[in-house]
């Protein structure tokens, strides 16, 4: 599964993760926090969701708005190793 992570400029091209790279970053740091675009399916999203709780990982996962706009919110994923 390919998620889309968030640009950190506008000019920026957008960049994937795999659930696997995830994974080896959480291994070897004990948490992560990814900031992921707004395009992601959120079935794809809940699938992830359930694959790290399924796994005993705390997980925490927010919408986050940063306009008036109703289009302008990205996806802020923390997951701690436990």
């Amino acid at each position: 599964m390919n998620l889309k992570l968030a640009k950190k400029d506008l000019n920026d091209e957008i960049s994937t993760i795999t659930l696997n790279e995830i994974e080896k970053r959480l291994e070897s740091n004990g948490d992560i926090t990814l900031y992921l675009d707004k395009e992601n399916s959120i079935k794809d999203l809940q699938k992830m969701c359930a694959h790290f709780e399924k796994n005993s990982k705390s997980l925490h996962f927010n919408e986050l708005r940063f306009g008036l706009d109703k289009d302008c919110f990205l996806y802020e994923l923390h997951i701690i190793n436990l």
